[in-house]
């Protein structure tokens, strides 16, 4: 495979308190008592801003529509301008019409935590077992964060997995195994490799885990959250097998709960949003972002993306997913209230014991026994909707499917999965963009089913570094004009 300079940027990490950190060697801070470690991994991996970092993947999805008030005419103020080009999944998503650079974030962030893993495993190996566990939380706290790193680069910068003949050439991305500050030519991994790797990652932890300190707080990785990665890698790799059996033992060890009834009716309320830190569903919540651009701003003056008329038309009247303000604000239609940072308490990245219902009822349905993966989908939707009657059926496995995409797609919408579903399951996606015109004026941009747009460019930065870096090879896309 051709090669890729991969540059790792380190900063170095400070505390108030005088004797937190050693100095050593005179450019770094290394803590010299395991619950410092502890305090590391949740400023530096749980809690650290990571930008706009994924909000990209939303507004590439059929989730997110363009929109313009129709009394509008032509403008020089358009926020629509910095995300166009991901909007339409251009050649080179990181290029505004304007000719300005919007440098994806995600490859450096994820690197990043993927490098203070590798120094913070390292490092917390080297002390003596403790009676408390705290050495083996931290090792298995660092193997989640690693795994699920890396899941996200493999997600966005690597190819869809489609059978394991094909992973073992497919185009994965740079694993990189470095404690320190290098600059190292690095070279994608086979996705088959990557795969295994996040699956050993995700293994060790849960055996760390087990054996160490429990903190039952959804702002610690945890078992429950191992566990839900490895579904995902088994879904991906079509192991449904394996998915069935990690989401029956992650059920029956999970102290969590899904959203019932009477939880959904509060989050109808503007100050309650659905993702909330008492939430008894959520399984493991991090990362501060930046609020999602080009959303709620001056929506009477300008152009915004907002969530799809087709997503909201989905959800029926008695839905209680789409009632009052739980999903957007009534008088701001461009913001997502999902979740609220104002109210939440928790971080913007948030994980949900329902996705084990709906990755094992998936598998059910691959293997034929699509009843019982409609039993599944049936205990959660009979959660949301008013009266608690809610009952989906189906007649065939192709009837179930379809049922399960169109339900996975309304219950965790923007909470980051639409994207990754629609290049694991090959779809097809149609945006139009609205231009500032009196007449109505508006492009289609269609995505093709497996389209090589699936697999996003590496950043403009990196691509710099190195002429021979190994980019996906994207295709521009020719709007036809109505």
């Amino acid at each position: 495979m051709k090669q890729i300079i991969y540059i790792l940027v380190f900063g170095v990490i400070l505390s108030a308190c005088n004797d937190f950190l050693d100095y050593k060697d005179g450019d770094k801070v290394i803590p010299d008592e395991l619950e410092q470690y502890s305090e590391l991994i949740y400023g530096e991996l749980v809690r650290k801003s990571i930008g706009a970092t994924c909000y990209n993947t939303w507004i590439m999805s059929d989730d997110y529509m363009s929109s313009v008030p129709s009394w509008i005419g032509e403008t020089n103020t358009d926020e629509r301008e910095n995300y166009f080009s991901w909007y339409t999944w251009a050649a080179e998503t990181q290029i505004t019409p304007r000719g300005d650079e919007l440098i994806d974030p995600a490859w450096e962030h994820f690197y990043h935590k993927i490098l203070m893993c590798n120094i913070i495993e390292k490092e917390v190996g080297g002390f003596e077992d403790d009676l408390e566990g705290v050495k083996f939380r931290l090792l298995g706290e660092v193997q989640v964060i690693r795994a699920m790193s890396y899941w996200y680069l493999l997600n966005l910068y690597g190819e869809p997995f489609r059978d394991a003949e094909q992973a073992k050439g497919a185009m994965g991305v740079p694993v990189n195994t470095e404690t320190g500050i290098e600059d190292h030519l690095y070279t994608r991994e086979p996705l088959a490799e990557v795969y295994k790797l996040i699956e050993t990652d995700l293994q060790n932890a849960l055996q760390n885990l087990d054996k160490g300190e429990q903190k039952n707080s959804i702002f610690h990785p945890n078992q429950d959250v191992a566990r839900l990665f490895l579904s995902r890698v088994y879904l991906e790799q079509k192991r449904y097998e394996d998915v069935i059996a990690v989401c029956n033992t992650a059920m029956e060890k999970t102290s969590r709960s899904i959203m019932s009834l009477a939880d959904m009716a509060n989050y109808t309320n503007e100050d309650t949003p659905m993702l909330n830190k008492n939430n008894g569903s959520i399984l493991f919540s991090w990362a501060d972002r930046d609020a999602l651009p080009c959303s709620s701003n001056n929506y009477y003056q300008q152009g915004i993306f907002a969530p799809s008329t087709e997503l909201l038309a989905l959800f029926a009247s008695n839905d209680l997913r789409n009632k009052g303000y739980a999903l957007v604000d009534l008088w701001d239609p461009g913001k997502v209230i999902k979740y609220e940072v104002n109210f939440s308490g928790c971080y913007t990245m948030n994980y949900r014991l329902e996705e084990f219902y709906f990755n094992r009822a998936e598998a059910y349905i691959e293997t034929g026994q699509w009843e019982t993966g409609m039993e599944d989908l049936n205990v959660v939707y009979s959660q949301r909707i008013e009266g608690g009657e809610g009952k989906l059926s189906a007649t065939s496995v192709e009837d179930a499917r379809e049922c399960l995409r169109t339900e996975k797609r309304k219950e965790f919408c923007f909470e980051d999965m639409r994207w990754f579903d629609i290049r694991r399951w090959n779809l097809s996606v149609e945006h139009r963009y609205h231009d500032f015109s009196m007449d109505g004026t508006y492009r289609t941009y269609v995505l093709e089913e497996g389209s090589p747009n699936y697999v996003l460019p590496i950043p403009l930065d990196i691509q710099r570094r190195n002429f021979e870096i190994e980019q996906p090879e994207r295709v521009d896309i020719e709007p036809t004009i109505n």
